[in-house]
């Protein structure tokens, strides 16, 4: 009887693993990623929730579609919200939140 219960618990965890092991990695949400990318890199918005810093990254991608330059979107980042990491949080916008940007 132990015998039979010690292979049923072995198949068990067996077949568990295997079925973790084939399932789909999870994957992260555009936001979820541009929030880690800039905590990570330390260019968070000083006293803005993160549903704030994300409309604020999608607003980023709106200015660059609508034509303002890389490099004004960074300065008008930075003058907005008084804090000195313009490109990194740019940067994670355009990689997360709106990446076919640099693709045209």
């Amino acid at each position: 009887m132990k015998m039979r219960l010690r292979i049923t618990a072995v198949t068990a965890v067996g077949l568990g693993a295997a079925a973790l092991l084939g399932a789909p990695a999870a994957v992260a949400s555009p936001e979820s990623q541009f929030l880690d990318e800039i905590t990570t890199v330390n260019a968070t918005l000083p006293g803005k929730t993160p549903p704030e810093m994300v409309a604020a990254g999608y607003a980023t991608c709106d200015h660059l579609r609508s034509g303002t330059s890389v490099l004004d979107e960074m300065s008008a980042v930075e003058q907005t919200y008084h804090f000195d990491q313009g490109t990194l949080f740019v940067s994670a916008a355009t990689t997360n939140l709106c990446p076919n940007f640099a693709a045209t």
